[in-house]
């Protein structure tokens, strides 16, 4: 699910993959979403997530 690999990045891990000096950057978020979660992010995902983190994080709590 885009949106998992999204939140884990972003939210969960966002310490993981950022330091005082490099920032997450949507360029970032799409690679490390390929190499270590095997999913296609594109720019329009992350924009749409960014934008509706609070509907798409209700929807996946109603599904688990």
């Amino acid at each position: 699910n885009k949106f998992e690999v999204w939140h884990s990045i972003t939210k969960d891990k966002r310490s993981l993959y950022e330091t005082k000096d490099k920032k997450l950057t949507d360029d970032s978020i799409i690679r490390i979403a390929e190499k270590e979660y095997d999913c296609i992010l594109t720019k329009k995902d992350i924009e749409q997530m960014s934008n509706n983190f609070g509907l798409y994080l209700q929807k996946y709590k109603m599904i688990l």
